[in-house]
């Protein structure tokens, strides 16, 4: 199956879901999803979506406050401390990109513009850390709490 002929619109599925892992709030979802189709057309490519977004994302979303604050209300400005937290956004980034959408590691270094290795590196660093916070979920909300 060739992705890259996939259209803007039949990736809004995949779109709206990675949108919502990024932001973890239907508001920021919507927000995001209209600013990114915004700035395409029909000839846009799967992988000029995905920058689209990306670029979108780090435009409208200052990742180095607690939670992701519109610039609106912060001002960015590019230091070790927030491009540690742009790596980090990256990571999840890059495998919400192989999970849900089903790209290869190749079209993943294109998206997020970084090293084939560093995308490797990344999704292997990043698949665990957010599978430990799932499962970590799941037992928090299945284990009865027993109080003495």
């Amino acid at each position: 199956m060739q992705h890259n002929s996939r259209m803007p619109l039949d990736l809004l599925d995949h779109m709206y879901t990675v949108a919502y892992w990024m932001t973890g709030s239907l508001k920021k979802t919507n927000y995001l999803i209209y600013k990114t189709y915004q700035l395409v057309d029909s000839e846009t490519t799967e992988i000029q979506l995905f920058k689209i977004f990306r670029k979108v994302f780090y435009e409208h979303y200052r990742i180095d406050a607690p939670s992701l604050v519109s610039h609106e209300v912060c001002d960015s400005e590019e230091n070790p401390e927030s491009e540690s937290k742009k790596l980090e956004m990256d990571g999840r980034m890059a495998v919400l990109l192989a999970e849900v959408c089903m790209l290869r590691h190749q079209a993943i270094s294109s998206i997020l513009e970084r090293p084939l290795e560093t995308i490797r590196l990344l999704l292997t660093s990043k698949r665990k850390s957010m599978l430990m916070g799932v499962l970590n979920f799941a037992l928090f909300c299945c284990l009865p709490l027993c109080f003495a």
